[in-house]
């Protein structure tokens, strides 16, 4: 146990010992501040600005929206049917089955506006009954696509 606790000790203070080479300190010239110069290979850079051209720009975060509640119960059959039903039916909107003791909640939908959700809820009261548009937590999606 000793000798692989000094082998990992040694390993671990030249691999610090190596990236402290790599990084030279430099002043500036008058300036206020150092400046570090980090040595890497050239490849590396190639690949992370490939790798910055292609990634789309956004973020995709939590935040204050709406949803369109589609089933409250307490049947968690009647619950999984009906968010299947909905999936069949509208495979680009996301769904959420929760159960918050003693009732399975179905929600569909990430809305930002109220008015947003009625659009949906409008359409949706011909299959289920009843809907209810519902304050919730949504998943925002601000990542810009290019195509």
């Amino acid at each position: 146990m000793g000798i692989r606790y000094i082998a990992v000790l040694l390993l671990v203070i030249l691999g610090l010992a190596d990236t402290s080479i790599a990084q030279t300190m430099t002043s500036g010239n008058g300036d206020t501040g150092n400046t570090v110069v980090i040595h890497m290979d050239s490849r590396l850079a190639a690949i992370t600005a490939k790798r910055h051209k292609n990634s789309p720009t956004g973020t995709i975060s939590p935040g204050q929206g709406f949803r369109v509640q589609i089933y409250n119960g307490y049947d968690r059959k009647a619950a999984i049917s009906t968010k299947v039903d909905f999936m069949r039916r509208y495979p680009s909107i996301p769904t959420y089955m929760t159960y918050i003791s003693p009732q399975f909640r179905v929600k569909v939908g990430d809305f930002k506006t109220r008015v947003d959700a009625q659009k949906l809820n409008h359409e949706l009261i011909q299959f289920y009954n009843p809907t209810m548009i519902v304050p919730d937590i949504i998943v925002i999606n601000s990542i810009e696509e290019d195509e």
